[in-house]
């Protein structure tokens, strides 16, 4: 089959890994490959296994399924440019970088001009029998932040179902206020970007005494684990 060459833009996410498509930050991209190819689909997540494939897969209970990539549609332009970088042996994408300082001081490399292999993967939608890009999403987390939401949402699970007097109800409001305020300090971290990440502001809120003592009474039930 030929091989064709068709230039395309498409649209970017705002900033790489993080949820969010931009409406104007667009990248160019040239596909260079064969008119159509098959890929070789993972039945449960649409995900390609192989690529360029020429025959079926094993017929056999959960196999993959095969699938067509036609690049002369421009809706699948892009998942045949994403597929095409395994047709080209030396394939090589010319990144250049801005360097974006951390809270810390740590260094993060920042790349200007992503590949759209860096910023999505080609899926095959079973519900619209159709290719998607899907965006690539890290998760952002704080290990700090991450023992604090354990023990609000193990305080605040019996604070939703018991009342445990006045006095008492008023020490688990102010314990929860610390915490949101700990958390406020302590937002999640866009970890990729760290060779360290930084240490916590401030003290994770211990649980009051009294507070636990009141817990304990009434926690016979499993509901929620201990806190931290």
């Amino acid at each position: 089959m030929a091989n064709i060459t068709s230039s395309f833009t498409h649209l970017l996410p705002t900033e790489l890994f993080v949820a969010g498509i931009s409406t104007n930050i667009s990248g160019s991209y040239t596909y260079t490959g064969p008119e159509e190819f098959d890929v070789w689909v993972n039945p449960q997540s649409g995900d390609i296994t192989r690529i360029g494939v020429e025959v079926d897969p094993p017929n056999e209970a959960g196999a993959d399924l095969r699938k067509t990539v036609n690049a002369k549609d421009s809706s699948q332009l892009p998942i045949a440019y994403v597929c095409s970088h395994q047709f080209h042996e030396n394939y090589q994408w010319d990144y250049t970088y801005t360097d974006e300082v951390q809270s810390n001081g740590d260094v993060y490399k920042k790349i200007d001009n992503p590949d759209l292999k860096d910023a999505y993967v080609a899926k095959w939608n079973f519900t619209s029998s159709s290719w998607q890009l899907v965006q690539i999403i890290k998760v952002q987390e704080n290990i700090h932040a991450d023992a604090a939401k354990k023990n609000r949402d193990y305080i605040k699970t019996y604070a939703d179902m018991y009342d445990f007097g006045t006095d008492m109800n008023t020490k688990i409001t102010t314990y929860l206020a610390a915490i949101d305020t700990f958390l406020g300090n302590n937002p999640d971290y866009k970890t990729w970007k760290y060779v360290t990440i930084p240490d916590a502001v401030g003290s994770t809120p211990k649980i009051p005494i009294d507070v636990q003592v009141e817990i304990n009474k009434v926690s016979g039930s499993g509901i929620a684990g201990g806190g931290v």
